[in-house]
């Protein structure tokens, strides 16, 4: 089995050869330099500064000076950038041998309220945490997947940005949706909302282009968003205007067919309004057979600065995307013998896909009120329908062989989301205490009505080693009935106060939330509801409190307590008529670093994190089909437990070269749980760990910019390690997935306005499989080589 030929490489080193040799004649090259200062005249640290369409650039030091090197002879544009001051940019002339002097005067501005600083533990992450501090005085745990990194890595799927996130593993997708832990605990496999966010607000969309940063808020973060799962919180932070002209084309192609071209352009309309327009197209097949995905994708976005302290954005996000349906392995297939197996076999229903459109509005509001005072409100929509057909193969291990004996499933669906959000945020000193303050109200309101019809047993078998599938009559495609609409609304009022003592020295957070959550169902047109009907609903307050404190400059000591809840609807037809909350509590200290003038970020973490009551179902029929619901009976007999240690590192060792890292070591353990099946005894889970949860995980990524030599050439790679873990509850020995270790390399060359990047993962073509919801196994992608060709103007 050969997963694909040196054609493709032998093509990519030939290119990039023949594209660096054109380039050798133009190495003369100039310097900028210069000082940056405020609007009263005081030195500027943090500055970026960077030309326009090239990879040169720096960061103004603590007095204020900057310095780029090596830049090509010719006429460019200096953009200069920072938080909370408007964006300039200067046209400037490189004559090569000599040094050109720039000073540079910020003046203030609200226009990129919400952006992050990128490196080192001054870091801001507003939408995350909802509270504008740099992260050394949050005692919260927020790993951030810059935009930096996802261009080095050309990541084009949540599960590539998220390989670089300590703590953090993937149940294997089956093509439905990103099924994530976070600390050893699942977020959303059901592929509900609850725990992903945009732009800080609940919605759960599809990666692609419009995502500029990816950030995961780890542990219980009911304060912030309601009733979430206790392992964390993913949110894309979208791409704004930039407020100047810009515009790049990119074709990205690669083995398995993939071809992804993207647009991203933008500018000003006038003085006070800007846009941006981000567009892409993917299509890929896949190394297993049959598997295929694609996607469109337009987002545009508007930003009206009203005033000095008024800014409204609009921002919009038009989606398709189709994509196989595979679970990989059979079910219950053993993994000794999965790998056994040619990997590019696929077992499933050829059509079998998951379609759909994502149409998504939102409108920001921020106003200061005055420099201390800040008023943000989001408000969006999103409409997901969406038509999928399932087809699940199952081993038989009495013949060796697959059999699909649990039917198959369409569903039709259609998701739809209002969500709004109000925060008011300050800063207020008393006497020798600050307080950072944040009071918010938010309310969401979900409609999800499903319609499904299946097949059940369909008696067609197949073999392991040449899967062919025949041509059975399967389900018809539902007509979705929307008369009766279940429905879920969430509403929350929540207080946080951050109050810095001693100079900012020590940091207290002291924060609450009350919590409303009803469900229910609405009855429309030609439905009638029931007499005895009512909605449900939930109420809770969850508590935060945490500090910070600075021991010697540059390193401060953190802890935190959170808690967490999750509200579980009844399902009286499975025996479930009063179900109690998901409940989540979590202990966390460590201590966090800041190296080379606060370029450099080092956190070291450990955590203790609980959670109770969790659901799980009991099997009426063991031979009955996965797709019957009314197959399972309810039970929440669960609770887990999961406990580690974790460190983060990022920063700038020089401004050419970056440098990310990322370990965790932690153990989930069951500490109470118990499954019927049938009439035989019960299985009880305690004291086994959760699968595909790798006790140890490694990623290392480091990214150098040539300024001599070869100015213009850059190259990156990095190692990714993960331990064993266990694919199944039982923790059997034959179903351990074992530790794996892959390497990732990267190189590029930007010459003007043109970049060529070649990017190849896997380096070393590991074979490794991941454990899907459903007890398979999914084979991993072998190596595989991606080259991008970008122009910018």
């Amino acid at each position: 089995m050969a997963y694909y030929g040196s054609a493709p490489l032998k093509t990519v080193f030939i290119v990039l050869w023949g594209f660096t040799l054109q380039i050798l004649t133009a190495q003369d090259t100039g310097v900028i330099s210069g000082k940056v200062t405020g609007p009263e005249g005081k030195p500027q640290e943090g500055v970026h500064l960077f030309l326009a369409q090239t990879g040169f650039g720096a960061s103004s030091e603590i007095d204020g000076f900057y310095e780029i090197k090596g830049i090509p002879e010719g006429n460019y544009l200096l953009s200069i950038s920072k938080i909370g001051y408007r964006e300039q940019q200067i046209p400037v002339s490189i004559v090569a041998g000599e040094t050109t002097t720039m000073d540079i005067a910020l003046t203030l501005s609200t226009f990129h309220l919400d952006d992050v600083a990128v490196f080192g533990q001054k870091r801001a992450t507003i939408y995350a945490t909802r509270i504008n501090a740099p992260l050394e005085q949050t005692p919260i745990s927020v790993n951030i997947v810059s935009k930096e990194l996802i261009e080095q890595q050309q990541v084009i799927s949540l599960e590539d940005a998220l390989k670089n996130v300590s703590g953090v593993s993937k149940f294997g997708s089956y093509g439905l949706s990103d099924n994530i832990n976070i600390r050893g605990f699942d977020i959303g496999l059901a592929g509900g909302p609850e725990n992903y966010r945009v732009n800080g607000i609940m919605l759960r969309t599809p990666y692609s282009d419009y995502v500029e940063e990816v950030q995961v808020l780890k542990g219980p973060a009911s304060i912030l968003y309601g009733d979430v799962e206790p392992g964390g919180i993913v949110n894309y932070v979208t791409k704004k205007p930039l407020g100047y002209e810009h515009a790049s084309f990119e074709v990205k192609i690669g083995e398995y067919g993939l071809l992804r071209p993207s647009i991203d352009l933008g500018g000003r309309l006038n003085e006070n309004l800007s846009y941006r327009l981000n567009t892409v197209y993917e299509t890929s097949d896949s190394f297993r057979n049959a598997v295929m995905n694609k996607q469109f994708m337009i987002a545009p976005s508007l930003r009206w600065d009203i005033n000095e302290k008024t800014v409204l954005d609009l921002d919009a996000l038009f989606m398709n995307n189709k994509t196989t349906l595979d679970w990989g392995t059979p079910v219950f297939l053993p993994l000794a013998r999965a790998k056994q197996l040619d990997n590019t076999n696929f077992y499933g229903y050829p059509d079998g896909t998951s379609e759909g459109n994502n149409t998504t509005l939102s409108a920001t509001f921020t106003h200061f009120f005055s420099d201390n005072w800040k008023l943000r409100n989001v408000a969006a929509y999103s409409n997901q329908p969406r038509l999928l057909h399932d087809v699940y193969p199952v081993y038989n291990e009495e013949n060796d062989n697959v059999d699909f004996s649990f039917g198959d499933y369409r569903e039709r669906s259609e998701t739809t989301t209002y969500s709004n959000f109000l925060d008011i945020t300050g800063n207020l000193q008393t006497g020798a205490v600050r307080h950072r303050l944040l009071a918010g109200f938010d309310i969401s309101h979900i409609t999800r009505p499903v319609s499904s019809n299946s097949t059940f047993p369909i008696s067609q078998t197949t073999s392991l080693n040449n899967p062919v599938w025949e041509d059975t009559a399967l389900s018809t495609a539902p007509v979705l009935d929307d008369d009766i609409q279940p429905f879920t609304t969430r509403l929350g009022l929540n207080f946080q106060d951050l109050v810095a003592l001693f100079d900012d020295k020590l940091n207290l957070l002291l924060g609450g939330r009350f919590s409303q959550f009803t469900t229910g169902r609405k009855f429309r047109g030609d439905a009638t509801t029931p007499d005895d009907y009512s909605d449900e609903k939930e109420s809770r307050f969850t508590p935060r409190v945490g500090f910070t404190y600075e021991i010697v400059d540059g390193i401060t000591a953190y802890g935190s307590y959170a808690e967490s809840f999750n509200s579980v609807m009844s399902q009286p037809d499975r025996g479930l008529d009063d179900p109690d909350p998901l409940l989540g509590k979590q202990i966390e200290f460590g201590t966090r670093l800041s190296l080379l003038k606060d370029r450099f970020g080092v956190t070291l973490s450990y955590f203790d994190l609980n959670r109770e009551n969790v659901l799980q179902f009991d099997i009426i029929d063991p031979n009955g089909s996965v797709s019957d619901p009314n197959n399972f009976r309810a039970n929440q007999s669960g609770e887990h437990n999961s406990r580690g240690v974790e460190l983060d590192i990022n920063g700038k060792i020089k401004d050419n070269w970056q440098v990310y890292a990322a370990y965790s070591y932690f153990k989930t353990e069951v500490i109470s749980e118990t499954i019927q099946s049938g009439t035989s005894e019960p299985i009880d889970f305690t004291g086994k760990e959760l699968p595909n949860n790798p006790n140890a995980k490694l990623s290392l990524w480091t990214h150098y910019k040539l300024q001599r030599g070869i100015p213009g050439l850059f190259l990156g790679g990095g190692v990714f390690y993960q331990g064993d873990m266990f694919g199944d509850r039982l923790n059997t020995d034959e179903n351990i997935i074992e530790a794996f270790t892959g390497v990732d390399i990267s190189l590029g060359y930007q010459y003007k306005n043109l970049t060529l990047q070649v990017n190849i993962n896997n380096v070393g073509n590991v074979n490794t499989f991941q454990r899907s919801i459903f007890d398979s196994f999914v084979p991993q992608f072998p190596r595989r080589v991606i080259t991008s060709i970008a122009y910018t103007l």
